[in-house]
């Protein structure tokens, strides 16, 4: 809670006896971008098509027959009287209704705090308009642990605070004072505003910051992916990094495991590979039982650089050498072989043949470059004998089989690690690999290996239209950065002198000491997002289109705040293989 905030609060209840709260969007909040599209998720639930339209025209028409009865309020059961044509009980569908309430009305963070403060020196009273009954009320308090305090609810007293502010006279009559001697703490500028002010009420206008920053989300799924973060306490936090990895992370992450999950059951697949550094926060979010049931699941340390290097040989290595200089703008003839796990020259030679430490990758150099790997390729080809050996002895120890189907998830983008594998896998391990990422291109080299290869992505062209996919991949490092490890790169293997097992990494080069913190507090929040909205979404039995579930990702690309920019400036050398000690390179270099 912001501590001005709570001065406000106690300054303006130290003048008073009584303080009132309002409910909904203020001592409670419900993690949805608009309180309507709980009535989308009882559509689903129940298969009755438009329901959130049927379920307004019900409560429209309940309006009516209260005006006609001269009463000041409706009822949920007097709104489910005026449905017609429901192919299930209303009071099944009410009683569904008043669930979910209960299930997704959770209590205020910011004005929590204040509410437990004041309930131990004040006397404190709910005061709410509400078509929900009394016992709703009774129960929401005592299920968040709230004592228990007068309840002076519309659908109850027929009487409301937005018509005449008839219900704040009955507030202070009950409680035996008068009206000036109560605080009323509300949201909406008419009911708890102005007709608490006209009944003589001091009043505070609580306005939530968060609330007015929700998008208008379409379906639950997105409604709850983007405005959880209301209903947790500490969010958002004092760290900008573990935020964003909350806010726009967490919802990737979850929905791509969502994804993979549906495309791993229809391609009956034996084991998922979550492949470093990208697949080691949903490996640990699929152990924790986020997305629900997986196949057999296990972190596989390797990356296109460890898998490229298994898969290169003297009959290609020459095909393998652009492979060698991409990226590589700027770097020295070491930082070359380094990078890839070969010792490099020493310096004495380097600069006897004209590549010291002073030479930088360019146009002017490339072909003395290309020509220094020529000359290196049986240290090179050796490294790459010990890679392959070490994939072999590592995929066994993973527990893969002949025959088996396995996927390779990876982030994206155009399934150069998949590539690599199946070439490595050659005469070595027979198994059927299938390639899911979250999302492909259109790019040339992507075209071709989707025509020969199984490869599949929850973004594409066909699901989401070449401009997001564009957009995307325009900003694929952020994209990236939101799925790093607390690990460096992996760039190949080797044994030790007992015959055991080694991953290379790569600790990069440049300034990277924030690394490693940096992504600690975005997996934070991504575990954080991914525990709170996986527990939620089985809660409330939705299954997440995880085309939906991405959407904050999507939103974020499109728009990125200058706040947020600023945040990713200050990230230099994220990649490994582009980074030098010739310069620093910013994430925001990346960005489109």
């Amino acid at each position: 809670m912001q501590l001005d905030l709570l001065a406000q609060l106690r300054n303006a209840a130290d003048a008073v006896d009584v303080v009132s709260f309002d409910v909904f969007d203020t001592l409670f909040v419900r993690p949805l971008c608009d309180p309507e599209d709980l009535f989308d998720i009882i559509g689903e639930r129940t298969g009755i098509a438009s329901f959130r339209e049927r379920r307004r025209r019900a409560q429209t028409k309940a309006f009516q027959v209260m005006h006609a009865e001269r009463k000041k309020e409706i009822t949920l059961d007097g709104i489910y009287a005026c449905f017609d044509d429901l192919h299930l009980p209303a009071e099944e569908i009410a009683g569904l209704e008043l669930a979910l309430e209960l299930e997704l009305t959770r209590p205020n963070p910011e004005l929590r705090t204040f509410f437990d403060e004041i309930s131990g020196s004040k006397r404190v009273v709910i005061t709410s308009d509400m078509y929900l009954p009394q016992h709703f009320f009774e129960t929401l308090l005592k299920k968040y642990g709230l004592p228990e305090v007068p309840l002076f609810i519309s659908s109850h007293r027929n009487a409301t605070k937005r018509d005449s502010g008839e219900l704040f006279d009955i507030v202070a009559a009950e409680c035996g004072v008068s009206a000036q001697r109560i605080l009323h703490v509300g949201d909406n500028e008419l009911s708890d505003i102005q007709r608490a002010r006209e009944r003589g009420l001091s009043t505070f206008h609580y306005v939530d910051a968060r609330r007015a920053a929700l998008p208008a989300a379409g379906t639950p799924v997105a409604s709850i992916a983007f405005a959880i973060g209301r209903a947790i306490p500490g969010l958002p936090g004092s760290d900008p990094f573990e935020k964003l990895g909350f806010e726009v992370g967490g919802p990737a992450a979850l929905a791509f495991l969502h994804w993979i999950k549906r495309v791993a059951a229809r391609d009956q697949i034996d084991l998922v590979l979550f492949m470093s550094r990208d697949g080691y926060v949903l490996e640990r979010m699929e152990k924790r039982g986020d997305a629900g049931a997986f196949p057999r699941c296990e972190y596989f340390k390797s990356s296109r650089i460890a898998l490229t290097l298994a898969a290169t040989d003297e009959s290609n290595f020459e095909k393998t050498v652009p492979f060698l200089l991409s990226g590589a703008e700027e770097l020295s003839p070491f930082e070359l072989l380094e990078r890839i796990g070969v010792t490099p020259w020493a310096d004495n030679v380097m600069r006897d043949i004209g590549l010291g430490p002073e030479v930088r990758l360019g146009p002017a150099t490339v072909e003395r470059l290309k020509t220094f790997l020529w000359a290196s390729r049986w240290e090179i080809l050796k490294t790459c004998r010990a890679a392959r050996a070490g994939l072999f002895r590592y995929l066994h120890e993973l527990g893969v089989k002949p025959g088996m189907r396995v996927s390779l998830v990876d982030v994206g983008w155009n399934g150069t690690s998949q590539e690599a594998l199946q070439r490595a896998l050659r005469g070595m391990l027979d198994i059927d690999v299938y390639g899911y990422y979250m999302c492909l291109t259109d790019q040339p080299d992507c075209v071709r290996r989707k025509a020969l290869y199984r490869m599949d992505s929850m973004l594409s062209d066909e699901t989401c239209g070449k401009r997001i996919t564009g957009k995307v991949y325009a900003n694929r490092v952020a994209v990236e950065l939101f799925f790093s490890a607390p690990h460096h790169a992996v760039i190949g293997y080797d044994f030790d002198a007992n015959g055991a097992l080694r991953v290379i990494e790569d600790r990069g080069r440049g300034s990277t000491h924030e690394l490693s913190g940096i992504s600690a507090s975005i997996l934070r929040g991504i575990e954080r997002f991914g525990a709170r909205a996986g527990d939620l979404l089985r809660r409330i039995e939705v299954d997440p289109v995880p085309e939906e579930l991405v959407k904050p990702l999507l939103a974020f690309l499109e728009d990125m705040p200058p706040d947020t920019l600023r945040l990713l400036a200050s990230v230099t050398n994220f990649d490994a293989w582009a980074s030098s000690r010739n310069r620093d390179v910013s994430v925001a270099e990346y960005l489109d």
